[in-house]
């Protein structure tokens, strides 16, 4: 079992707001697991990289906790050293700074966050009174073969079964990290687990209903394009070819190649539309749309062009930052929100 100390790196809560970064529907695997209704005392538990993590804030930093790990090959552009025992870090298969690096990563802490929260607010009327005092909130950097597979457990559903179907996934086919408070925590499945062929009989049996077929289809084709380095490769595309090229895997239309894009594809200004992106479209930017029935290929088209438009080469996180403001979920006064200057 690794070590179970508090390690911290310099992040203030104007730069990151994990509530509603790691619940707002980017990621499924992130639980709170202590909430004094106060969301500044809020801790998060999951499993990103083949470690379950424990995560809070304190007003200048992020606070982080290793509860077990396994080894992480998942992500081609993270270099990962041979486990070995470091002095002063206890169990940790890593240095220490690969943690902070991995963090960093994951939420993207490398960009200024005020400084485009400020553009965008210029940018745009509705920016600046729905989500410019919502702060904070980043577009996870997530390993591309858990999105993927995530957000084709999200069609026609909503969240807290998303979550279940993902976790299902991983015990049945990820490895096991550790047990911690009596629950068994497992990695996301590999590529190869996901393409054998009795995946979809298991998981119709297992209620994944009509998705069951496109994990096995889509897991199959992934490998034969070359498994991870065919994702490392749609990096380095431009953005609509690489979005051209997951839409030729099976279950992947628009919207989930766009999700892939955004959060695991480092193509900012992609800009996933679902019903409530294209309510928010239809309210506050393109209100010709209002007499539209349905979200046609032009109207996704029109409605991605417009964003973009307004909002510039990161106009899919701050399309993520409308979204999450505009959550339900979210608009009950618990979110944290920043004060009065």
């Amino acid at each position: 079992m690794c070590a179970k100390m508090w390690r911290q790196i310099s992040c203030t809560r104007l730069q990151l707001q994990l509530k509603a970064t790691l619940t707002g529907g980017q990621s499924f695997r992130w639980k709170i697991v202590k909430n004094d209704d106060i969301p500044e005392n809020n801790e998060y538990l999951g499993v990103m990289a083949n470690i379950l993590w424990l995560l809070r804030q304190s007003d200048s930093h992020l606070q982080y906790k290793v509860l077990g790990e396994l080894p992480y090959t998942n992500r081609q552009r993270i270099k990962v050293a041979e486990p070995q025992r470091v002095p002063g870090d206890g169990d940790l298969l890593y240095p220490g700074k690969y943690y902070e690096d991995l963090l960093i990563m994951y939420f993207r802490l490398d960009i200024n966050l005020e400084e485009y929260y400020s553009k965008w607010c210029e940018a745009h009327d509705h920016f600046k009174s729905t989500a410019g005092q919502f702060h904070g909130i980043r577009v996870l950097n997530q390993d591309p073969v858990e999105n993927l597979f995530s957000f084709i457990c999200s069609q026609n559903n909503h969240i807290s079964r998303i979550s279940s179907m993902v976790e299902k996934l991983c015990t049945k086919y990820g490895q096991r990290i550790c047990e911690y408070e009596e629950t068994a925590y497992h990695a996301f499945p590999n590529i190869e687990s996901l393409a054998e062929k009795n995946v979809e009989t298991d998981l119709r049996q297992n209620g994944f209903g009509y998705r069951a077929k496109y994990f096995q289809k889509s897991a199959g084709q992934i490998v034969e394009k070359g498994g991870l380095e065919w994702f490392a490769e749609l990096e380095k595309k431009e953005y609509m070819d690489a979005r051209s090229e997951l839409m030729t895997l099976t279950g992947i239309g628009p919207k989930v190649a766009d999700c892939i894009c955004l959060m695991s594809l480092s193509h900012l200004q992609a800009i996933p539309v679902d019903t409530h992106v294209y309510q928010i479209a239809c309210s506050y930017y393109l209100k010709k749309l209002q007499k539209s029935k349905s979200v046609t290929t032009k109207i996704y088209q029109d409605i991605g062009d417009e964003f973009k438009n307004i909002y510039g080469p990161l106009a899919g996180w701050a399309q993520t930052v409308l979204f999450c403001a505009d959550l339900r979920q979210f608009k009950d006064g618990k979110a944290v929100k920043r004060k009065a200057e």
